[in-house]
C-alpha cells in the first residue's frame, strides 16, 4: 500500500513536469499582475511566469513553471507549478500540485497541496482544513480545523486548534514535533515505529496506529512505474500528432470541440450511434465471412475487415481530442490559444485515468473505481466519436459542394 502511494506521489510529478514541458510552446512567456491592478472575473492562464501582486476577484487558475501570488485572491486558487509561492490573502481553497510550494497567508477555507517540498510559514493561517502530501512536509502556521499529513520527512511547528493526522509514506520516515508546537485536538500518527511526543509539546490527546511493515517485489514495482512512465511518453507524441492534425484541418478541428460545447446531447446521441454501428457491422463481418466461404473470394472479407478496422481505430484512438478541447476551453477562453486548450485538456484526461487506475489497486474501492473508470472512458468515447463524426460529415459535405462548385464553372465555360 505504501509503495502505491509513492509510485501514485512520484508519477504525480513527473506527470506535471512533463505535461507542463509539452505546453510550454503554446503558454505565454510570462505574465504580470502588478499592484493596484485589479481582474473582475475569474483568471485563468497557461505560461511559464505567473506573478499576482494585485487583485483577482474570482478564481485563480494557472498552469504554470513558477507562479509567485503576493496578491489578493477572493476566490479559489487552483495551480500546477514546478515552483509556487502563494503569500496574498485568499478568499476561498487552495488546490495545488508542485515540486516546491509555499504558502505564507491567510486563506479563508481548505488547502490541498501535493509536492516534493511543501511548507506553510509561520504567518500561514488555514481557517478550515489542511491536506497535504510530499516528501518533505513543514507545518509552522496556525490551521484552525483538522490537518491530514501524507509524508516522507514531516516537521510541526505550528498551532493547530482541531485533530492532527500523520501518515508515514515510507519505511524510513521521520516526524519531528518541535519545542512550542501546540494541538489542541487529537494527534494521530501511523506508522512502524512509535514516535514519543516531546515534553515540550502541547498535545491534548495521542493516539498511536502501528502499520506493518509490507513486503512487496522490487521488479513488480518497477515495472509498475514504467509503465506510467511509458503512458506519459504516449501522451506527448499522443499531443504532437493531434497538433499535426490541427495544422491540417484546422477549422474542422476546432468545430469538433465547439459541438460538444454547443450541443453535449447531439454528440452523445451520435456517439451512441455509432456504438450500435460498430456492434451491427461486427455481426455483418461474421454473416459476409460465411458467405464469403462459400461464394465470394476472401479478399471481399478482407477489404470490409480493414474497412471497418480503419473506421473503428480512427474513433477509439482520436476520440480524445474533441473532448480535451472541449475540457481545455472551459478553462482557455482565448479563443486563438488552441494548442493550450488541447494540452490542458488531454493533461485532465490522462490523468484522471492514471490516478483511476492506482485506485483500482485500492482495497475497499477498488469495486466502485471500476465502475467509475468504465463510465469516464465511455462519455469520453460516446462524445469525441460523436463530435468526430460531425465533424467528417462536414469535411465531406464541405468537399462535395466543392466539387459541385467547379464542375460548375467547367460546364459554364464550355
Amino acid at each position: 500500500m505504501k509503495k502505491r502511494i509513492r509510485v501514485a506521489s512520484g508519477l504525480f510529478l513527473v506527470l506535471l513536469l512533463l505535461s507542463g514541458a509539452i505546453i510550454i510552446h503554446a503558454a505565454e512567456p510570462e505574465y504580470r499582475i502588478g499592484e493596484g491592478e485589479k481582474i473582475d472575473t475569474d483568471f485563468i492562464k497557461i505560461s511559464t511566469f505567473l506573478e499576482n501582486k494585485g487583485s483577482i476577484r474570482g478564481d485563480l487558475i494557472t498552469f504554470s513553471r513558477v507562479l509567485i501570488s503576493q496578491g489578493a485572491v477572493e476566490g479559489d486558487i487552483i495551480a500546477a507549478a514546478n515552483t509556487a509561492e502563494i503569500a496574498g490573502q485568499v478568499g476561498g481553497s487552495i488546490r495545488a500540485g508542485g515540486v516546491n510550494v509555499s504558502l505564507a497567508s491567510t486563506v479563508e477555507r481548505n488547502v490541498m497541496i501535493f509536492g516534493t517540498n511543501v511548507k506553510l510559514e509561520e504567518k500561514a493561517h488555514v481557517k478550515k482544513n489542511v491536506y497535504l502530501a510530499g516528501d518533505l512536509i513543514t507545518v509552522q502556521g496556525t490551521v484552525d480545523g483538522n490537518t491530514h499529513i501524507y509524508g516522507q520527512n514531516i516537521t510541526l511547528a505550528g498551532n493547530f486548534k482541531g485533530d492532527v493526522y500523520i501518515n508515514d509514506m515510507h519505511e524510513n520516515s521521520s516526524l519531528n514535533i518541535l519545542e512550542g508546537t501546540n494541538i489542541s485536538g487529537k494527534l494521530v500518527y501511523r506508522g512502524e515505529e512509535k514516535y514519543q511526543v516531546p515534553s515540550n509539546v502541547n498535545v491534548a490527546e495521542y493516539e498511536f496506529i502501528e502499520i506493518q511493515p509490507q513486503v512487496s517485489s522490487e521488479s513488480s514495482v518497477g515495472k509498475t512505474v514504467y509503465s506510467y512512465i511509458r503512458k506519459i511518453f504516449t501522451l506527448a507524441l499522443y499531443y504532437l500528432f493531434a497538433l499535426l492534425l490541427y495544422k491540417l484541418f484546422p477549422r474542422y478541428f476546432e468545430k469538433a470541440g465547439n459541438f460538444i460545447a454547443q450541443k453535449p446531447a447531439s454528440a452523445a446521441g451520435i456517439g451512441i450511434a455509432a456504438f450500435g454501428s460498430m456492434i451491427g457491422g461486427i455481426i455483418f463481418l461474421l454473416i459476409l465471412l460465411l458467405v464469403t466461404l462459400f461464394i465470394f473470394k476472401g479478399s471481399v472479407f478482407m477489404f470490409a475487415g480493414l474497412l471497418f478496422l480503419f473506421a473503428a481505430i480512427v474513433t477509439f484512438l482520436f476520440a480524445e481530442i474533441p473532448v480535451s478541447l472541449w475540457l481545455g476551453s472551459r478553462l482557455i477562453k482565448d479563443k486563438k490559444s488552441i494548442p493550450a486548450k488541447l494540452a490542458l485538456g488531454l493533461v485532465i484526461i490522462w490523468a484522471l485515468k492514471i490516478i483511476l487506475q492506482i485506485l483500482k489497486g485500492v482495497s475497499g474501492v477498488s469495486g466502485l473505481v471500476g465502475i467509475v473508470s468504465f463510465i469516464f472512458n465511455a462519455a469520453v468515447w460516446i462524445l469525441g466519436t460523436g463530435a468526430i463524426l460531425k465533424s467528417v460529415s462536414e469535411i465531406v459535405k464541405g468537399a462535395n459542394m466543392h466539387a459541385e462548385t467547379e464542375l460548375e464553372a467547367i460546364e459554364e465555360l464550355e
